[in-house]
C-alpha cells in the first residue's frame, strides 16, 4: 500500500469519527463539542492544503492523525463514569489529558521543525541548542494558541468544568514543554543518523 492510499484511508478515518460524534453532540446538545470539531475540521483541511506544499512527511500525518483521535475520544469516551481527558493513568501524576498535551506538542514541534528547515542557514540547523530553543519557544506559543482556544469554550459555552481551573492550566504548559523537549531530542537523533548516512554514503563514492 502507497503513502498516498494510507493518507486517503486517515483522511477518511478521522472524517467519519468527527461526523459520527458531530451527530453524537447535536443530539446530546453539546455545543463545547462543536466549537471544538469547527476548530478540528479547520486545521485538518489547511493541514490537507499545505501537506504537498511544505512536504510534512508520512509520520506527521500520521502523528496529527492520532492526536485527532486522542482528543475526541478524550472528550468522548468514559471509563468507569469518568470523562477520559480526566482519567489518571498513573494516580496523581499522570492523566490522560497530560498525554495528549504531550504528545501534541511533540507532533506539533515536529512540524514546526519540517516548516522551518527550508528557511534557515545550514550554520544554525548545526547549533543544536539555538535551533532547539526557537522550536520549543515556537511549540510552546502553538500551546498558548490551544489555551485561548478553551478559553473560547469556557467563555462562550461554560465549559470551565471541562477544561479546569488556574493549576490545570500551568500542568498543561509543563507537559507541552515536556513534550517539545522530547520532540528536539527525537530531531537530533534523526539528524545524528541523517550525518552519518550521508557521510557512508560519500565514503562509498571515494572508494569507487
Amino acid at each position: 500500500m502507497n503513502k498516498f492510499l494510507k493518507l486517503k484511508l486517515m483522511f477518511y478515518f478521522t472524517l467519519i469519527y468527527l461526523v459520527v460524534f458531530t451527530i453524537l453532540a447535536i443530539l446530546k446538545g453539546n455545543y463545547e463539542f462543536l466549537y471544538y470539531t469547527f476548530v478540528m475540521t479547520g486545521l485538518i483541511f489547511t493541514t490537507l492544503k499545505v501537506y504537498r506544499k511544505f512536504h510534512l512527511s508520512y509520520g506527521i500525518m500520521v502523528g496529527l492523525t492520532i492526536l485527532g483521535v486522542l482528543h475526541i475520544f478524550g472528550g468522548n469516551l468514559y471509563v468507569f463514569g469518568t470523562r477520559l481527558y480526566d482519567l489518571w493513568l498513573i494516580p496523581q501524576i499522570f492523566k490522560y489529558d497530560n498525554l495528549v498535551h504531550l504528545f501534541g506538542i511533540f507532533v506539533a514541534t515536529l512540524v514546526s521543525y519540517n516548516l522551518l528547515i527550508p528557511h534557515i542557514s545550514r550554520k544554525i540547523e548545526k547549533k543544536w541548542f539555538l535551533l532547539s530553543g526557537l522550536l520549543i519557544l515556537i511549540a510552546l506559543g502553538i500551546g498558548a494558541i490551544n489555551e485561548l482556544v478553551e478559553l473560547a469554550a469556557v467563555v462562550f459555552f461554560g465549559a470551565a468544568a471541562g477544561v479546569g481551573d488556574y493549576m490545570n492550566n500551568a500542568i498543561d504548559i509543563v507537559f507541552n514543554l515536556i513534550g517539545s523537549v522530547i520532540a528536539c531530542v527525537f530531531i537530533w537523533i534523526h539528524y545524528e543518523k541523517k550525518k552519518i548516512r550521508e557521510y557512508l554514503k560519500g565514503s562509498v563514492k571515494i572508494t569507487h
